[in-house]
């Protein structure tokens, strides 16, 4: 089994939100490190990006994958 870090984002520039992306962005051997992969990401998404014009919105989801 492991664990798969998915990722959706989506900007609001301006006031106009832009289309959500979904991405999985890769996959670990424990929940731990996955956990710990997520944080950091949210980190960065709750960090202001310069000017205040553009907002980042995120959801970080961290899933156990198994085999069938």
């Amino acid at each position: 089994m492991e664990w798969v870090l998915f990722v959706s984002l989506q900007w609001i520039v301006y006031g106009s939100p832009t289309q959500p992306t979904t991405q999985q962005i890769q996959t670990f051997s424990t929940e731990q490190l996955c956990n710990e992969a997520a944080e950091a990401l949210r980190h960065e998404i709750e960090t202001p990006i310069a000017a205040g014009r553009v907002q980042t919105l995120g959801r970080v989801v961290c899933l156990l994958r198994k085999d069938k």
